[in-house]
């Protein structure tokens, strides 16, 4: 993976300035400070402002695993395009495929209650019911991977089963055939005819974007994690803001050394 800080990385982000593409965001993680208390996550002041920067100069979107309905208030207006659900939740979404994703989760919500209830709280997993998906998360464990391959395990119990989405400390369950992150950012990309998809992302979730064959010129993780199939990385979250000035100050054609120092 190549540091997309480094002097190879901002020659990439130059090219990737002089084409008109969409960029694309994940929230927690990325645009924001992951934290365990999820109801208190929101944007920083300063990534408000250069987001709306960005997005007054070129098409931007926020592709997330939150619902819209919480996301929404969080950007609060920073950029045009939300994409919630891990996909699901586009503007491009039928609204028959969002019925059919509610009913399917109203029904999974049931056999929750009938069937999982005692082992999800003997093991302290919160679900989490977001209308067209779920999310079960787990916290306060050194084995995480074996509670994750149980907890799958137990969800594929579901019916009808499933599409499962791991991320971190947490299961999403997703009703079989839905459109997931990849597809529902290449699809806006191709609405909104851009010519590529520009795409940060923090999680195992967002390697559904990364692993596109076609559409994506460059994908960005952060972290530095080798099994990913992000060509580039960041070391940190809090690094976000520097690319995103980065990238409004080469639209502009301003100096770099004005757009580090603003």
């Amino acid at each position: 993976m190549i540091y997309l800080l480094s002097g190879e990385g901002r020659q990439a982000m130059r090219t990737v300035a002089s084409r008109p593409v969409l960029y694309a965001f994940d929230f927690d993680g990325t645009l924001a400070k992951i934290s365990r208390e999820r109801a208190g996550v929101k944007l920083s002041p300063s990534i408000h402002e250069w987001l709306r920067e960005l997005a007054a100069r070129a098409s931007c979107a926020i592709v997330s695993g939150r619902a819209l309905s919480d996301l929404t208030p969080r950007v609060n207006g920073a950029v045009p395009y939300l994409v919630g659900n891990h996909g699901l939740e586009s503007p491009l979404t039928p609204a028959v495929a969002l019925s059919l994703a509610e009913y399917v989760c109203l029904g999974w919500m049931k056999q929750v209650v009938t069937d999982l209830a005692q082992p999800l709280k003997v093991a302290g997993i919160e679900v989490e019911n977001k209308r067209f998906t779920l999310t079960f998360h787990y916290h306060g464990t050194d084995e995480s991977a074996g509670v994750q391959a149980a907890l799958a395990f137990l969800l594929n119990r579901l019916t009808p089963a499933p599409q499962l989405i791991c991320g971190k400390a947490s299961v999403n369950a997703l009703p079989p055939g839905s459109t997931r992150k990849g597809e529902a950012a290449h699809s806006l990309m191709i609405h909104l005819r851009r010519d590529g998809l520009f795409y940060v992302g923090d999680d195992d979730t967002d390697e559904d974007v990364f692993g596109l064959t076609e559409g994506l010129v460059m994908g960005v993780r952060v972290g530095q994690q080798a099994e990913s199939r992000a060509q580039y990385y960041l070391k940190h979250q809090s690094e976000m803001e520097d690319v995103i000035r980065f990238l409004v100050h080469r639209i502009d054609r301003t100096p770099e050394s004005y757009a580090r120092g603003r």
